[in-house]
């Protein structure tokens, strides 16, 4: 069990490592889309409209979106330094419009949950997602 143990430590002290440094808006990225799961199947849950293949689907597209951060840190890093521009703000850019949208999808699922949410968000929230009404 020692050797279990140690492995576990290992591993999480390496993820920890890792996670220290990505930047912020892409560490607040990973919390945003962990919440807006999280919320979403509550959410779908509570409504009965609970579906795998909804929440794969979803699932997928957060990891697109991960996949397309990284492009950009990819390329940021492979070009940076000949057209002069920063890697970590072409990432941070990148992060931080899916950040945006993830905020929204957690709010279309407040709304869908029936929670008080202000008029202005919940015009936002039309605006933005029409096809989202609350029951």
């Amino acid at each position: 069990m020692n050797k279990l143990e140690t492995w576990f430590q290992a591993i999480a002290m390496a993820a920890a490592a890792w996670l220290a440094s990505l930047p912020v808006l892409v560490i607040l990225l990973l919390l945003l889309q962990g919440m807006d799961i999280l919320t979403g199947l509550i959410t779908s849950g509570m409504r009965g409209k609970l579906s795998s293949a909804v929440a794969f689907a979803g699932i997928g597209r957060k990891v697109i979106a991960l996949l397309l951060v990284a492009v950009a840190g990819m390329t940021g890093w492979a070009l940076g330094e000949y057209i002069g521009f920063p890697v970590e703000l072409l990432v941070q850019a990148v992060a931080g419009f899916y950040c945006a949208h993830e905020l929204l999808s957690i709010l279309e699922n407040a709304v869908n949950a029936g929670l008080p949410v202000p008029k202005a968000l919940q015009e936002l929230v039309q605006k933005l997602a029409p096809e989202v009404r609350p029951e």
